[in-house]
C-alpha cells in the first residue's frame, strides 16, 4: 500500500509540473548582453585653440530622430555628463540615406534633412555649434554602422561646427569615434 500511495504522489507531482514546460524552450541560462565599448576620440576645441572637456557618459542608439516631427529611424551618438558641469555633444545618422565608407561634407542640411547632423556645447562659455550654421567646413566619414542588434559606429570627423550663439564661437572637431553598443544608460528618446 505504502509504495503505491508513493508512486502515486510522484505521477502527481510529475504530471503538475511537466505540464508547465514547453517543447523546444532552451534551458540555457539567461546571458547578458555582449560588452558595450565605446572609444572617444573626437577633440573639441574654440577657436583659439581652447579644449573643451565633454562629458563621458554616452548612449548610441536606434530610435526615430524626434517622433511627430522627423519621423525616420536615426542612428544616434550622445555624449554627456549627468551632472551637467561638463559639456556635450550629439550626432545623428539617418542610415537609410548613407553607404559605408561615405564622406559628407559640412555644412550639413538642416538636422533630420540630410544623412548626417553633429552639433556641440561648451557649458563653461555657453558657446552651441552645429554641422548646419554658416561657417561650418570639413567633412564626417562614415567608415561604418548598423542599428544591430549591437548598435555599432565607426567615424571621423574634421570639421569646424558654425556658432549658433549670436557672437559666439566656432566649435572645432577632429578624430574618431567607434563604438559597439548593447544596452544604454539613458532611453533612446532624446532629439537633437
Amino acid at each position: 500500500m505504502r509504495v503505491s500511495r508513493g508512486c502515486t504522489l510522484l505521477v502527481v507531482f510529475v504530471s503538475l509540473f511537466s505540464g508547465t514546460c514547453e517543447s523546444g524552450r532552451s534551458t540555457r541560462p539567461i546571458l547578458p548582453p555582449g560588452t558595450n565599448t565605446a572609444s572617444n576620440g573626437l577633440v573639441f576645441t574654440l577657436e583659439g585653440g581652447t579644449a573643451i572637456p565633454m562629458g563621458g557618459t554616452h548612449a548610441v542608439c536606434c530610435s526615430i530622430w524626434e517622433p511627430g516631427r522627423i519621423d525616420r529611424e536615426a542612428l544616434k551618438i550622445f555624449y554627456y555628463d549627468t551632472t551637467k558641469r561638463s559639456s556635450y555633444w550629439k550626432m545623428f545618422l539617418i542610415p537609410s540615406q548613407i553607404l559605408e565608407d561615405s564622406v559628407l561634407t559640412l555644412p550639413t542640411p538642416a538636422p533630420g534633412d540630410g544623412p548626417v547632423a553633429i552639433a556641440a556645447t561648451d557649458v563653461a562659455t555657453g558657446d552651441q555649434a552645429s554641422s548646419e550654421r554658416a561657417g561650418s567646413s570639413g567633412t564626417v566619414t562614415l567608415r561604418s554602422f548598423s542599428c544591430g542588434p549591437p548598435t555599432e559606429v565607426d567615424a571621423t570627423v574634421d570639421a569646424v561646427l558654425g556658432s549658433t550663439t549670436p557672437g559666439g564661437r566656432s566649435i572645432r572637431v577632429k578624430g574618431r569615434f567607434t563604438a559597439t553598443m548593447y544596452t544604454n544608460p539613458i532611453s533612446c528618446a532624446f532629439s537633437f
